[in-house]
């Protein structure tokens, strides 16, 4: 039966109205393909302020029907409190890689559909680098700063700045802090169970860090947001940005000869350390109070689909800037950032978003935190007492 049902979905909103154009794409396809009676209705809400918006639905009981959910914690969170519907039936959790059911379950139950597997590291111009003399990826910590001189003695701008928006720095920290603390399954535990600290043997190499990127960001480097930055990294103003892989969705329609490989950050001296971070970045959740749930499941269906060649996979992972979904898909991409990326997964050197595992809220207050060291209103005892009082009154 072809269901009349309008189905409301809350997403976030990308400045340059990608994903705007990419879910009219896709509701145009669904339409003619799946069900011409049907109607995909979204709100879209800038990434900094979704928390929020679905906290305030929360409270006023009035989720929509579909709604993006933060992986582990926030949808362990929603789950407890029967907000979401378990979707351990559904077709997609059979598909889905057992590397990520974690970030989508709750007490052995899924809850939520991955909608893609994300890689946050150091994505670098190959042109530029070449053009720097820079034959190798740097691996350790006194490797990426040799490779910053390089750079700044060819004239070429080491990084591209995204730090006027906090979700970034949330990104950046993540990679870092990871690294940083080693056991990193042990401290996020640590963490959620109130006897744990942001502070640790090795934070000064990651403020050391985060120092590097500031002396090598360009002037003015606080005026720049997430689009301002990627910009300038597709368009070759800057050799390298700290981010995902969504930072390259615009890529090609700036430069389309622009050559892309990527490294693990390197905090450390230990060339082990430098892993990647790969986690699922977002989740759909179902509202457990939808009074369309068959027209929902018709929606998961579609979007777990990964035989159509001509579906949402097909828009959504088929490109530069694309995330791989979270199970096997065929994928025509030959990009070299890519295959670094295949390359670290092979080689087991990657390590999971360690602040989405942080209780739900966590990032809404880190990415403001590192947010001030990099303006230069807070030293590195500041900032690590912040993090560590905010995590406090969190939990409390």
């Amino acid at each position: 039966p072809q269901l009349e049902k309008n189905i409301k979905i809350l997403t976030i909103w990308a400045e340059d109205n990608d994903n705007g154009m990419l879910l009219n794409k896709i509701c145009e396809d669904y339409q003619k393909n799946v069900n011409p009676n049907f109607t995909w209705e979204y709100e879209m809400v800038a990434s900094d302020n979704l928390q929020q918006k679905i906290a305030t639905l929360a409270a006023s009981n009035d989720l929509p029907d579909m709604f993006f959910l933060n992986p582990y914690a926030q949808v362990q969170q929603f789950a407890a409190t029967d907000r979401i519907v378990d979707l351990s039936e559904e077709g997609f959790a059979t598909k889905i890689y057992d590397s990520v059911k974690d970030a989508c379950s709750y007490d052995g139950k899924i809850y939520a559909y991955p909608m893609a597997v994300e890689m946050l590291g150091v994505y670098y111009n190959q042109e530029l680098f070449e053009k720097a003399g820079i034959t190798e990826v740097p691996k350790t910590f006194s490797q990426m700063k040799e490779v910053c001189e390089k750079l700044q003695a060819s004239g070429i701008t080491p990084f591209a700045a995204t730090y006027k928006e906090t979700w970034t720095l949330n990104h950046l920290f993540s990679c870092l802090q990871g690294a940083a603390v080693g056991d990193y399954e042990s401290w996020v535990a640590d963490m959620n169970a109130g006897k744990g600290s942001f502070r640790n043997d090795n934070s000064s190499l990651e403020f050391e860090f985060m120092d590097m990127m500031k002396e090598n960001s360009g002037g003015n480097y606080m005026d720049a947001d997430s689009t301002s930055g990627f910009n300038a990294f597709a368009s070759g103003e800057a050799a390298m940005i700290v981010t995902g892989e969504f930072s390259l969705l615009n890529a090609q329609s700036i430069n389309p000869d622009l050559q892309v490989g990527l490294f693990g950050v390197p905090l450390t001296e230990n060339e082990e350390d430098a892993k990647l971070d790969v986690d699922v970045g977002i989740c759909i959740a179902v509202n457990q109070n939808t009074p369309h749930l068959d027209a929902v499941r018709e929606v998961l269906n579609y979007l777990s689909d990964n035989t159509d060649e001509n579906g949402w996979m097909h828009y959504s992972a088929d490109s530069m800037g694309a995330a791989p979904p979270a199970m096997d898909f065929t994928m025509s991409t030959e990009y070299q950032y890519f295959e670094d990326y295949k390359n670290y997964m092979s080689n087991n050197q990657t390590k999971p978003w360690v602040y989405s595992q942080l209780e739900s809220g966590a990032g809404d207050m880190i990415g403001p935190v590192i947010q001030g060291y990099f303006a230069g209103t807070t030293d590195m005892d500041t900032t690590l007492d912040q993090l560590d009082s905010k995590f406090s009154e969190l939990l409390e």
